[in-house]
Parts: structure tokens; C-alpha cells; sequence
């Protein structure tokens, strides 16, 4: 009992030097009373109870009291600073609400609270967004010394307005440990002192408390508009089962941004859980609309190049990469149309060569009539798409981007079809941070991916991030500095430089003989497909975010053995995205009288080896961010994990 009083009367002493003497404590003695102690120390009785809620409870004979002296006492002085003003940001090209949180001293929550589009919205390039300008008065925390201090448990004493998530949060605890260590504590006051942990110590002290066992949960962060309708059917789970789980819910509600753990559902297979972020959906269930369908195609096929006499046309199509894919790209629209009219959905669809030239599309759009038209497919090149957007807007026709993943400005009619970098990224830090509980998180990013390193490190504070002793080149000394032998090793990986590439894997496939790793990238660049070893990367459990499966024997697909029949060859990936974008718009456009109504319907379409997810940008038009996740598994076999 003397060594726990003493220990609490230490902490109280380093905890109460941020007050500068604003604070005392006070062990009751007999016969002394709130009311005494009030007028002994120049206080209401008020202010003590504010400060020691259990006071009202009586019985205080050696209860130490937290006595609030001197003017700072002042609840204001102790509340989140207030904003003096806002200042306009413009986005920059690659820019993130991580970079620019950290640029400014902010949270990404307080991006998004002044701006509240950015809950349901991507942050794009060109955005003007209001960055809140606080005083320079900050937050009093009297808890800063017991956060640095090297006890092996420690007190916590609650501020106003702090709740039980934040408080967790600040010792690296989930709710589930902060609750047993204070078992009975449901409503927090401020001045309440509550147990936590040392988060030097927080590993073997988790332990000692036998805090659950982790292996059966999952770690989540809720989305924007996610509420516990989603969260049960997504993970098959009751609503008593989450708030049984996580009590801050009863106590809170659910929030985005909210970490919560979510027992592990049945379809989850190792680390992989086997259900998409929404429903998948079957358009050919949902025909309504069975009118004929008028499309305009528009693609650079450069067709003049072989009209001329002794063209060379294998030359000619060895050389130019664009006409190729173009053409593979015609393949799978055709092989759609023809699919779909199967289904007893009429098309007319006409094609455009637009010629890879932004003057040969204007006398395209200036020379014909689409006011009939339901959709256009292309043009390829970015400057031709968002010119055609420009055009198509005024008849609110719908124009897909077929291959860019890039940003495009366009108007409201443009779709990009094809998830963007900042989507791969995002499915990748879903992913991770789904599983991460129990893992040892590394970041590895070269220069050129500073701001994704940035982010990743953001996101995840707790993940380690490689430096090299030598700045011209990695040693394996690097990598071993990292690596845990008691946890699993996720290694994120970002970057296309082949030197880095070949020695980071090289290196780790040596250690995956002594340590648990696994390799995760947003982008799995060209040095992967070249140059890096297949088997590497089956050993490493190489993962990585991709646009289409890429992993299938798609022989007994319909549409793969039709166009063997047609071509004599297997469809190559770009034959197949025309397939899969071609029928999935097709069948969008039966699904309503309105294609914009039909975009409505809540799920996932997914084809031969490309799925499509349809938002509304805050500016501009739609995005997909239907993308997968596949692993290298033993046996260079290859899997969807999400």
C-alpha cells in the first residue's frame, strides 16, 4: 500500500510541473472535510469536486485530492485552442491530407472538419481548401511527464472534454485494456485519475494483464457514412457484438475515424479477408432498359499510316505501342457488344479515329451529330478525354477514360474507369491497417515516393522506417535493424527504382530464413515484371495493389474462349479491360432509363478481370476505386486477398 501511494504521489509530482504550481495535493486527513479544505486553499468547493468527482461519494480519510490553485484552473485554459482564423490552401500535384496536415501542424481531423467535403472526397490537385489557424495558446497537458516518464505503470489524469478513445490512443492502448485496468470507470470526469500504461512497456504489460486474445479480432477503421448496418453485414457480425467488444461505441457512438477491433468473421482465411468493400453485383440481374444503346468508340487507331502502298504494317505496329493497345483495346469492345446483344440489347456503335491528334478530334466532334448518343468510350490520350468531356458535357453524355490512372480534370460526365495511384494506395493502408494488430510494421520508400513514405508514417506512427548507414547503396545491416523476431514482419515497399528493388528483396528473401516477412507495394513497377525473381517473391508473400486480377485461369471464361475462336490467341489485358469496361457500361446504361439514376445502385461489378466501383467526385466527374489486392503464394500461385 506505502509503495503505491508512493508511487502515485511521484507521478503526481512530475505530472503537475507543466502547471506551474497550479495544482497541489492534498491527503484528507481525519475530520477534514471538502468544505474545510475549500476555504483552507481559497477554492470552491465546486472547483475540487470538478477535479475529484468520487469526493461526493464520502468517506475521504487518506484519499489523495488534486487541489486546484490559481487562476489557470480555469476550464478554458485547459480546452482545445481556439481558431483565431483560416488561411486558403491551393493543392499541389501529389499532395495528400497527410502532407499538408503535417506541413501545417494540424490533424488530417481538422482538414476535414473545416472542409467537410473531404469526408466523402478524394482531395484532388487544384482543390482550395481552409486551413484553421489556432491560437498560439495551446492545451495545457498536465499529463506530459507521465507520457515521457519511465514507470512501469502509470496514472493518467483526465482533462476536460477527453474521452476514453483519446486517452487509449495516447498511451498506445486499445479500450479494452484502458477498461480492465479501470474496471467500474464508465462515465470519465475531468480530474479523474484513471490507470494506463507505459507505452515503453506496453507489450509485457499487455501480457501481465492478460488483455484478450488478439488473434480472434481484427483492427478497423471506420469510414465516412459507415454505420453498423455496413459494419455487420461487411463483417458478419451483430451491432451487441461490436459494442460488446468496444464499449466506447455505447459511450460515444460510432465515429469515422474510430479504430475499433471486430471479431474475426468466418470467411476470414489467414490474413485474408475473403469479402469486398461493398456488395458485389450482378448488372444482368437489373435490365430494365432494353432500347437500343448508341456509342461512340474513340480510339488513336492511326489507321492512315497503312493505307499508304509498301507500308510496312508489322513494322509499323512494332512501333507504335499506342495503335497496339488501341487495337487489342477495339478487340474486347467488340467481343462485348456482341455479348450484350446476346442478351437482347440492340447497339450501334461507331468508331472514330482520333489519331493520337487533338486536331483531328475537333474535326470530329465539330463534323458529326451525337446528340443521340448514350455514351463515349476513350479517347485515350489525356488532352483528347478531357476535351471530349469539355464537348459531351452540354448533352450529359457519359465519356469513359479507358486506361488513365492519372488525375484528369474534366467535367461532370467524366468517369475514369481505371482506379487511380492514390485508390491503389489507399486499398494497400486499408489492408494493412485491417491487420496490422500483433505486426511489425517497416516502411522502405525511395525519393521519389517521399510523400507516400510521408503518408505511411502518418498513418502508421508505430511502423519503423528504414535508413541507409551508406547513402549510395543498402546494406543488409539496414534491413536487419528492423526486423522483429518475435513479431511478423510487413514490409511496405515503394518505390520503381531497380537497385533498391533487387537488394531489398534479395536481402529479405536471405533473412526469410531467420524472421517471419512479408512485402507489401501500392505499385508493382516494372522491375518486378523484369528483373526480380518470381520465387522471391513467392518466399517473401509478396502483396500488391492492382488494377485488374491478373491471377486467374480465365480458359473456361465465355468470353476468353470466344475470342481464342475469333484471334487464335488468349486475350491479351488490354483486349480484356475493353471486354470488361465495354459490357459493365452497357449493362449500366440497361439498368435505368437514367445511366446517372442507375449509378445509384449500391455494389460492386465485377467482369473477367475488372471490377468497377463508380463515386462522384466533389469537382468534376466519377472515379473507380475497385481495386485488388493480390499475393504471392507458396508455388508462385498468385490470390485475391481483399
Amino acid at each position: 500500500m506505502k509503495k503505491n501511494c508512493l508511487f502515485f504521489l511521484l507521478i503526481v509530482f512530475f505530472s503537475f510541473q507543466t502547471f506551474a504550481q497550479n495544482f497541489e495535493t492534498h491527503k484528507v486527513k481525519q475530520g477534514e472535510t471538502v468544505s474545510s479544505l475549500a476555504k483552507k486553499y481559497d477554492v470552491s468547493e465546486k472547483s475540487i469536486y470538478k477535479f475529484n468527482p468520487d469526493a461526493k461519494k464520502g468517506n475521504l480519510v487518506g484519499t489523495v485530492l488534486v487541489i486546484p490553485v490559481g487562476k489557470s484552473t480555469d476550464v478554458r485554459n485547459l480546452e482545445t485552442p481556439s481558431v483565431l482564423n483560416f488561411k486558403e490552401y491551393k493543392v499541389k500535384r501529389r499532395e495528400t491530407l497527410y502532407s499538408i496536415a503535417k506541413k501545417n501542424d494540424i490533424s488530417v481531423d481538422d482538414l476535414k472538419k473545416y472542409n467537410n467535403y473531404l469526408y466523402n472526397n478524394e482531395l484532388g490537385k487544384g482543390d482550395v481548401i481552409k486551413i484553421p489557424v489556432f491560437s498560439e495558446k495551446d492545451t495545457i497537458n498536465i499529463n506530459n511527464s507521465v507520457q515521457n516518464s519511465t514507470f512501469e505503470n502509470l496514472k493518467h489524469i483526465v482533462l476536460p472534454k477527453e474521452g476514453k478513445l483519446a486517452i487509449a490512443r495516447k498511451y498506445g492502448m486499445t479500450l479494452e485494456q484502458l477498461n480492465t485496468l479501470n474496471p467500474g470507470v464508465n462515465d470519465l470526469q475531468p480530474g479523474q485519475v484513471l490507470n494506463v500504461i507505459n507505452p515503453q512497456n506496453k507489450d509485457s504489460l499487455a501480457a501481465q494483464q492478460g488483455v484478450g486474445n488478439s488473434d480472434n479480432f481484427i483492427s478497423y477503421t471506420v469510414q465516412p457514412k459507415e454505420n453498423y448496418y455496413r459494419l455487420t453485414k461487411r463483417f458478419n457480425t451483430t451491432k451487441e457484438a461490436l459494442i460488446a467488444n468496444n464499449p466506447i461505441l455505447e459511450e460515444e457512438g460510432l465515429e469515422a475515424g474510430m479504430t475499433i477491433k471486430i471479431p474475426k468473421p468466418n470467411n476470414m482465411v489467414g490474413d485474408s479477408l475473403v469479402i469486398s468493400n461493398t456488395k458485389i453485383i450482378t448488372l444482368e440481374n437489373y435490365i430494365t432498359n432494353r432500347s437500343k444503346k448508341n456509342l461512340a468508340i474513340m480510339l488513336p487507331f492511326s489507321l492512315d499510316k497503312f493505307k499508304s502502298n509498301g507500308a510496312d504494317k508489322e513494322e509499323i505496329l512494332k512501333n507504335d505501342r499506342v495503335t497496339r493497345v488501341s487495337l487489342d483495346f477495339y478487340s474486347g469492345v467488340v467481343s462485348a457488344i456482341d455479348s450484350v446483344q446476346k442478351l437482347g440489347i440492340p447497339i450501334n456503335a461507331k468508331i472514330f479515329d482520333t489519331e493520337k491528334s487533338g486536331s483531328k478530334l475537333d474535326e470530329i466532334l465539330r463534323n458529326n451529330d451525337f446528340s443521340n448518343y448514350q455514351a463515349v468510350i476513350g479517347p485515350l490520350l489525356t488532352n483528347n478525354v478531357e476535351k471530349a468531356s469539355k464537348f459531351f458535357n452540354k448533352y450529359q453524355i457519359p465519356v469513359f477514360s479507358p486506361l488513365i490512372d492519372a488525375e484528369l480534370n474534366g467535367e461532370e460526365n467524366l468517369f475514369q474507369t481505371r482506379p487511380s495511384q492514390l485508390m491503389m494506395e489507399k486499398t494497400l493502408i486499408t489492408y494493412i491497417d485491417s491487420l496490422k494488430e500483433g505486426k511489425n510494421l517497416i516502411i522502405l520508400a525511395d525519393d521519389k515516393h517521399e510523400y507516400l513514405k510521408s503518408k505511411l508514417s502518418y498513418t502508421f506512427p508505430e511502423a519503423k522506417v528504414v535508413t541507409q548507414k551508406k547513402a549510395e547503396y543498402m546494406q543488409n545491416s539496414d534491413l536487419i535493424a528492423v526486423l522483429s523476431k518475435e513479431k511478423e514482419n510487413w514490409f511496405i515497399l515503394e518505390s520503381d527504382d531497380l537497385e533498391l528493388i533487387s537488394n531489398a528483396t534479395s536481402y529479405l528473401n536471405a533473412l526469410s530464413t531467420r524472421y517471419k516477412i512479408r512485402v507489401f507495394t501500392s505499385d508493382k513497377s516494372e522491375p518486378y515484371e523484369d528483373e526480380i525473381s518470381n520465387a522471391y517473391l513467392s518466399n517473401l508473400n509478396f502483396t500488391y495493389a492492382s488494377v485488374s486480377k491478373e491471377c486467374e485461369t480465365f480458359e473456361e471464361n465465355s468470353f476468353v474462349k470466344s475470342y481464342i475462336q475469333d484471334y487464335g490467341i488468349l486475350p491479351s489485358k488490354f483486349a480484356t479491360r475493353g471486354f470488361d469496361l465495354t459490357y459493365d457500361l452497357i449493362l449500366r446504361l440497361a439498368v435505368d432509363d437514367d445511366f446517372y439514376k442507375g449509378l445509384e445502385l449500391e455494389g460492386v461489378s465485377e467482369h473477367v478481370e475488372n471490377k468497377f466501383s463508380y463515386h462522384k467526385k466533389m469537382i468534376g466527374g466519377y472515379y473507380n476505386d475497385a481495386a485488388y489486392l493480390i499475393k504471392y503464394e507458396e508455388g508462385l500461385k498468385l490470390k485475391v486477398v481483399n
